[in-house]
């Protein structure tokens, strides 16, 4: 069995980080697999988002930092490993379609970077956090970039790390690091109402929303608005739009319009 695991199910490709036993350690294997599926998430054209999974009671607990003693006598494998770490959560947060990652148990260390460069962080009542780096005289350089401002206050942030707190997701949520909590037996539908809503937009205008906000993001407010203005004007004029718009003031719907109706359950036991 692969460590990662990858489908398409009704436009949706779920990507499953399948050696939770082992707690989904990120290292160069289940790297490359994980990158591996997000290219073929975002190079095919069928697949309007990517739902990010585990198999068990770990969503992932960080880095193998067991691997990384280990490989002292290869030439730049830990350099190799962290920097495809950073490449994926930058591909993440940058994709043109939406990024939800379903938590359910443990989330550690580089296991919330994971979480936090999706779009969407849907979490079990029962999961727990924890930027845990600070105990083994490491700091979570890697993941700050995504929760600062993008998710939580820098002050927050830094309590977090500083005190390497274990967290359960209605405190995560809280502080901005969740987006939804559902009880364990309200989980699958909960998940399915919000993928159910980003199949009714459309494909370009969720391409545009990430980029926008990337390219905004530390802007000052007038450089913002100068390119609102251009990205508006720019979409406006588009025959999709037109078309779309056209279809609402009749009564319709716009082609983009779809359903998603996996055939395969969505949380796994």
């Amino acid at each position: 069995m692969s460590i990662i695991e990858y489908y398409v199910d009704s436009g949706l490709a779920v990507i499953t980080m399948a050696d939770s036993d082992n707690g989904n350690r990120l290292n160069p294997a289940s790297l490359n697999g994980l990158m591996s599926a997000l290219n073929k998430a975002e190079n095919d054209d069928n697949v309007r988002a990517i739902l990010l999974r585990s198999n068990g009671r770990n969503f992932c607990l960080g880095m193998d930092l067991v691997f990384l003693q280990n490989s002292d006598g290869e030439e730049n494998v830990g350099k190799n490993t962290v920097v495809l770490y950073t490449e994926i959560l930058l591909k993440m947060y940058r994709m043109p379609k939406p990024v939800i990652s379903l938590i359910k148990g443990s989330v550690k260390a580089g296991g919330t970077g994971l979480a936090a460069a999706s779009d969407i962080i849907i979490a079990s009542d029962d999961s727990t956090f924890e930027l845990s780096e600070v105990l083994l005289g490491l700091i979570p350089a890697n993941v700050l970039p995504f929760l600062f401002s993008l998710r939580m206050s820098p002050q927050k942030a830094r309590y977090l790390v500083l005190t390497a707190k274990n967290i359960g997701a209605d405190e995560a949520k809280s502080y901005g690091l969740v987006d939804e909590v559902f009880p364990q037996d309200k989980l699958e539908k909960g998940l399915k109402s919000i993928i159910r809503t980003i199949f009714r937009a459309a494909p370009h205008a969720l391409a545009e929303t990430k980029k926008f906000t990337c390219d905004i993001y530390n802007k000052n407010i007038d450089d913002a608005c100068t390119m609102a203005k251009s990205t508006l004007l720019e979409l406006i004029a588009k025959d999709e739009v037109i078309a779309g718009i056209s279809a609402f003031n009749e009564g319709d719907v716009p082609k983009w319009f779809d359903k998603c109706r996996p055939e395969k359950p969505l949380v796994l036991n």
